[in-house]
């Protein structure tokens, strides 16, 4: 754990009286780029949720755990520092296809609707499953997140 994740961690649990120490640090994407454009959408409230693959986390390929609600992010930058706290609020678990314009626009990005949210995800999701030699269905699982800032430096 980087010196960062545990100095704001630390503040955090200090200023709300939090006793335990049960969080997962990550950054969104999978580029210091992405990482930062969508931590600076968290960080003006236009994103409040975030999508993944189900199958990853059933297979054990993902490197957090699933989310569950409750549940402590730190989120980072793309220079891998601490910059927020969020708090899970919500976790559906929903085919693909079944996403709606609502999933779309808490993602906060592009123009916020589904459409955008398709075009921009499937491809992601294709060059991940990819990697595990999976295919992309719209029948896949998503784990759709939401999920509110508690605390950022």
């Amino acid at each position: 754990m980087n010196q960062s994740v545990i100095e704001l961690w630390t503040q955090f649990k200090e200023k709300h009286g939090i006793l335990h120490d049960y969080y997962e640090a990550w950054a969104f994407g999978d580029s210091p780029e992405m990482a930062d454009e969508w931590l600076a959408h968290v960080l003006k409230g236009e994103k409040r949720g975030t999508s993944s693959l189900h199958l990853l986390y059933e297979l054990g390929l993902e490197e957090e755990t699933m989310p569950a609600v409750g549940q402590y992010s730190v989120l980072l930058d793309g220079k891998q520092h601490a910059q927020a706290i969020i708090c899970t609020k919500v976790v559906d678990v929903l085919p693909y296809s079944q996403l709606s314009e609502v999933h779309g626009y808490l993602e906060g990005e592009g123009d916020r609707t589904l459409k955008y949210w398709r075009q921009v995800h499937q491809p992601y999701f294709e060059q991940e499953l990819k990697g595990y030699k999976l295919t992309f269905s719209e029948e896949l699982l998503i784990v759709y997140e939401l999920f509110v800032v508690v605390f950022q430096r």
